[in-house]
């Protein structure tokens, strides 16, 4: 079959000789109307378009992809780092410490306690008693003991301290540097309390109370009494005291304030 397109001209063609028929002698329009007939009924061969063509290719099919075969790197080898020669550790020897400096003066008699103590003691190892069992009957001799049979062992308080003291400053001065860190980290590591600078190398206060509080233990014993009701009690007895009595407390302070500090430039 013809397709439509090509097929249009051929009916025109053919609209034309029939609108005409008396055009032309009778033998051409028999062979006209003969070859048309011929030309309508011959078979004609259709090609696909290019369009069809198209459509008629089948699709090229993806190809798999395949699978990236990595090829793993064999690990090298590290290498051994260069031996170097043998390093000698620096061995810092450790500073020596003299032990006898590193004790601090003991405290002996500081109150009257201990001052009957230290009596009782030598009292007993003359009699050869044992220092437990004498330990055990001191504090219950002590206890029996009165007020008035006490006050002779707080006799030598002062003294005592003033001693101790001054044993104390001779032996803190005497200390090489270094020292006294050493002997703070050996009482810290025990729990013991840390070695501190002598009050004789403190400056004073320059407040009259501190001196009348010494002065008032001193006449006013008291080891049944804490040291809260000590301090409360002397608190009392400064308040009662006049205002011009005051005053020589504290100019006695701030004369022994300036003339340590005077000392101290000087030196």
């Amino acid at each position: 079959m013809i397709s439509l397109l090509s097929a249009r001209p051929v009916l025109r063609l053919a609209g034309t000789l029939f609108a005409r028929p008396s055009v032309g002698p009778a033998f051409l329009r028999a062979t006209t109307a003969s070859s048309l007939r011929t030309f309508l009924t011959t078979t004609s061969v259709q090609f696909p378009t290019a369009k069809a063509k198209a459509r008629a290719q089948p699709k090229d099919t993806p190809k798999p992809k395949s699978k990236s075969t990595t090829v793993k790197k064999a690990p090298t080898a590290k290498k051994a780092p260069a031996k170097k020669g043998k390093q000698v550790k620096k061995v810092v020897a450790k500073p020596k410490f003299d032990r006898k400096l590193m004790k601090p003066p003991k405290r002996h008699g500081t109150t009257p306690y201990l001052v009957f103590l230290k009596e009782y003691m030598t009292n007993g190892i003359k009699n050869q008693i044992s220092a437990k069992d004498l330990i055990k009957t001191a504090a219950k001799d002590w206890n029996v003991l009165s007020d008035a049979q006490k006050q002779p062992y707080s006799v030598p308080i002062q003294a005592n301290k003033e001693a101790f003291e001054k044993r104390y400053e001779e032996w803190f001065r005497a200390l090489p540097p270094g020292y006294l860190r050493q002997i703070n980290i050996k009482r810290k590591e025990k729990g013991k309390h840390i070695v501190r600078r002598p009050k004789s190398m403190k400056t004073p206060p320059s407040n009259g109370f501190i001196y009348f509080y010494s002065e008032y233990r001193l006449a006013n014993p008291s080891n049944d009494m804490s040291v809260p009701q000590i301090s409360k009690n002397a608190g009392a007895a400064w308040q009662a005291l006049t205002e011009d009595e005051k005053n020589k407390y504290h100019q006695r302070a701030q004369k022994i304030r300036s003339d340590f500090i005077q000392a101290r430039s000087e030196a």
